[in-house]
């Protein structure tokens, strides 16, 4: 399961940055015991799409795993039973809306066991109906099943957990135009004298119920195929162009994954299958991979957007997650963490390092902001309140940075040597940290297990302070290193082999210096005094680092490190600096680098310098710059030129018209930030612009409230209603929070419509809504947010509004600590005043 698209508009620890990861009435989470292995489920379902209702049978072939009494618990979700049999005689069973309770009987182990449920069901989870309505009256009528994390109970009867595996049969009846997706092979297609038809598929390799599929809908049919595997992408009529400009490079992407995992592709076909309004970005369904329709775009947007992240993402799934399964949720990293950083493996193999690099950074910050600004958690967290609450930044980008160091430190041949021991002997397992740990041992010999204990079981990363300096008398370079971040005895210092780069003559010197305690000093000699000093060289771990150096260093460095994101590194130091001096580096590296991500870091770096010759370089460079990526970078750099109407008057050119829908998204973005004079003119004549995802639209309404305009709270209020685009719906509804704290006399309005949008049938309007109310820090918000914390059906806003909640009482309440601390300063300084009159009162007596 993939979290959102970055660029698209997919426990034991209590954090101390930001807030806690465990909330009040979190509990620690464990799997089940196994009454039975599970052999296979057999679904039939007849879909009702009027009701948005399903008939169903399911059936079990069971076999108990210990002699005696076997009393079977499947969970069920509200659901209408209408009988139960065990090996075709009716039994009694016990059912709280909730689990479904049969009694076996005396069994033997091995025995086998047939069960069957005959059960109707209108779910709100699991299985959605996506049907044309008053509001949205082109939306295509479709059903599409999401199981991740526990939801496929909410559909049809299993045993719900990650750690039972089985074959699957779905037999599905749906409108007789309509097409079907499920696992596994296409046994048949019926015709039925009802206009109806029906469809059934078979998946005869053991998977975990959560994997188990099910889309319906009308779809054409894009066909390829790849070392003999049946690749099929189903999208909607009209968008075949858009199908093969996202998905046309899967079949490279089987055969990269089958050569780095040495496993051939684990099924015998592959299905993508696009559809309307799906919660995640992807999911990976063993065989048939269900998408985000949201993924699909034009050429105008493959300029700077691509679905392949996405692709590979879910791609990588079927081995990691499908054919190896996390054995319970809180080691969810050996599904996610694998997925995320097998993005970066395909970009690498396609692209080459230095955008890999890049994306590896992206991450990383995705990460820090995590752990910054939210909370700080261990990857491996067993108490939280719904599974879903560990899918997050940790799970995902420090998943995946923790598996890239691994590969750095053990080396290309070793780490892919041991990632094939790991996949050959847990295929179709379940798995848990400590058998990737042993898959290394047994197949290079290297204990990994304090790694794996620091990075993924303790929560933190490195935030590293260097001071390097070059002594000419003694011919030494001098590297002073603290590890700042909080050391205690359950956060004791990482430990980091870390490469130094220096460059003396024009040829490279690495030098590794081991790092593990709070504060070390490294003196090393070289045959004269180096021109670079580069720390961790392409940034191979997961760390914050603050170096000093001399300028003369990050000069030669932004011109001459060899990987690109070395470079940017340097480039980002002298914008945080802030001289003056460092405009004409950044200002040559902006236009004459050969990265595009360096070309437009320089610009961010520019931006932050803001003198006139900053601006000058960035807005000539935007007239040139041929890649949209770097174009973007470069206008949102002018956004930094608050008031500077040539800054202005630049992103307003770019707004115009550009190649690009997303450099045009940045321009009123950048615009707005300057607020320039006729920046809400050009921004609101750009607003009924179309665009992919109307994230030019979005970005209008974003820009408009940056402005702070009194003008833009109607604009929101009107944008946030149902019936508008969602992407740009949610750009009102985060507006509405800041125009509502900003401009106080539209306060309630902001509060009313916030917590309104609260009941709004898409999830992510939901999600919006709340945080869009922490930025309005109003505590009239906070029984509609308790409410949303209590009962949403999703847990993603579930947690996300006990954050809010959280955090908008502790502000309240820092605010009464503050209001008492003035009344109690207040009474002191009047009763220092009677004082004061008493003692000149005496003193005047006294005289």
């Amino acid at each position: 399961m993939r979290r959102e698209e970055r660029e698209m508009v997919c426990r034991r620890c209590a954090g101390d940055a930001g807030g806690p990861f465990v909330l009040g009435g979190a509990r620690p989470y464990y799997v089940p015991d196994r009454v039975c292995d599970v052999e296979h489920v057999r679904v039939e379902v007849a879909l009702d799409f009027e009701r948005a209702a399903v008939d169903g049978t399911c059936t079990l072939t069971l076999r108990p795993l210990n002699d005696g009494a076997a009393r079977l618990t499947l969970d069920a979700v509200e659901m209408e039973i209408a009988s139960v049999t065990v090996d075709g005689k009716a039994s009694a069973f016990g059912y709280d809306g909730k689990q479904l309770t049969i009694d076996l009987g005396e069994r033997q182990a091995g025995d086998r066991i047939e069960l069957q449920v005959r059960y109707r069901c209108v779910p709100r989870r699991g299985l959605y109906f996506i049907r044309p309505d008053r509001f949205y009256p082109d939306r295509p009528t479709q059903a599409w099943s999401q199981g991740q994390d526990e939801d496929n109970r909410c559909w049809f009867p299993c045993f719900d957990h990650p750690h039972e595996k089985s074959t699957s049969e779905v037999i599905a009846t749906v409108p007789e135009k309509m097409t079907v997706v499920s696992n596994g092979k296409l046994l048949a297609v019926v015709e039925n004298k009802d206009a109806t038809r029906t469809f059934h598929f078979r998946q005869d390799v053991p998977h975990a119920s959560y994997l188990v599929t099910l889309v319906a809908g009308e779809y054409v049919e894009l066909t390829d195929s790849v070392d003999g595997v049946a690749l099929r992408y189903l999208v909607p009529a009209g968008r075949e162009e858009d199908a093969r400009r996202s998905f046309g490079r899967t079949g490279e992407m089987v055969r990269l994954f089958a050569e780095k995992t040495g496993q051939p592709y684990p099924w015998s076909s592959y299905t993508q299958v696009a559809v309307a309004e799906f919660i995640f970005g992807g999911m990976e369904n063993t065989s048939a991979t269900t998408l985000t329709d949201n993924t699909l775009h034009d050429a105008r947007a493959h300029l700077d957007f691509s679905s392949e992240p996405l692709v590979a993402h879910e791609l990588a799934h079927q081995w990691f997650g499908d054919l190896l399964t996390c054995r319970d949720w809180s080691q969810a990293w050996l599904n996610e963490g694998f997925a995320t950083y097998f993005e970066i493996v395909w970009r690498e193999h396609i692209e080459g390092e230095d955008v890999a690099d890049y994306d590896r950074l992206i991450d990383q910050e995705a990460y820090f902001d995590e752990d910054d600004a939210r909370y700080r958690r261990p990857i491996v967290a067993n108490v939280f309140h719904a599974p879903i609450d560990v899918f997050d930044r940790h799970l995902y980008e420090k998943g995946g940075a923790v598996l890239h160091m691994l590969r750095h430190q053990l080396g290309e041949a070793r780490f892919w040597k041991a990632i094939r021991r790991y996949v050959q002997k847990h295929a179709r397992g379940s798995v848990e940290t400590r058998d990737l740990a042993r898959a290394v041992d047994e197949a290079t010999g290297v204990n990994v297990d304090r790694f794996f204990d620091r990075w993924v079981f303790r929560a933190g990363y490195p935030d590293l302070k260097v001071e390097y300096s070059w002594d000419d008398e003694r011919k030494r370079a001098r590297l002073a290193f603290k590890q700042a971040q909080e050391i205690k005895e359950d956060a004791p210092p990482f430990v980091l082999p870390l490469t130094v780069r220096f460059v003396v003559d024009a040829k490279e010197h690495d030098v590794t210096l081991t790092l593990d305690e709070a504060e070390q000093t490294f003196l090393v000699p070289l045959d004269g005094k180096p021109s670079q000093a580069v720390i961790d060289p392409r940034n191979h771990f997961l760390k914050r680092l603050d170096a000093k150096k001399p300028d003369e260093a990050w000069h030669a460095e932004l011109a001459g490190a060899r990987h690109g994101i070395d470079r940017i590194v340097a480039a980002r130091a002298l914008g945080k600096a802030g001289e003056p001096t460092a405009v004409a580096p950044l200002s040559r590296a902006l236009v004459e680098d050969s990265f595009w991500a360096a070309r437009g870091e320089a610009a961010l770096a520019l931006g932050r310098i803001r003198t006139e010759a900053a601006r000058a370089a960035i807005a000539a460079a935007v007239s040139t710059e041929k890649h949209a990526k770097a174009r973007r970078m470069m206008v949102r750099a002018l956004g930094q030129f608050r008031g500077d109407e040539e800054a202005g008057a630049a992103a307003a050119v770019v707004l115009a018209g550009d190649d690009s829908y997303f450099v045009e998204a940045e321009a009123a973005t950048a615009l707005a930030k300057t607020r320039t004079q006729g920046a809400y003119q050009a921004i609101a004549a750009a607003l009924g612009r179309p665009s992919y995802l109307d994230v030019i639209r979005s970005a209008c309404i974003g820009g408009l409230a940056e402005l702070r305009d009194e003008r833009a709270v109607e604009v929101a209020l009107d944008e946030a209603k149902r019936g508008n685009p969602p992407p740009s719906r949610r750009a009102a509804l985060a507006a509405l929070g800041l125009l509502g704290d900003e401009l106080h006399a539209h306060r309630r309005r902001a509060l009313e419509a916030l917590t309104d949008a609260l009941d709004d049938p898409d999830f992510r309007a939901r999600i919006a809504a709340v945080e869009a109310l922490r930025a309005l820090g109003d505590r009239r918000a906070l029984p509609s947010l308790r409410r949303a914390a209590e009962h949403d059906l999703d847990g993603r806003v579930r947690r996300r509004a006990r954050e809010v909640a959280r955090a908008i009482a502790e502000g309240l309440r820092a605010e009464e600590k503050l209001s008492t601390l003035r009344d109690e300063l207040d009474k002191l300084r009047q009763e220092g005043d009677k004082l004061r009159e008493r003692v000149l009162k005496l003193e005047s007596e006294k005289a």
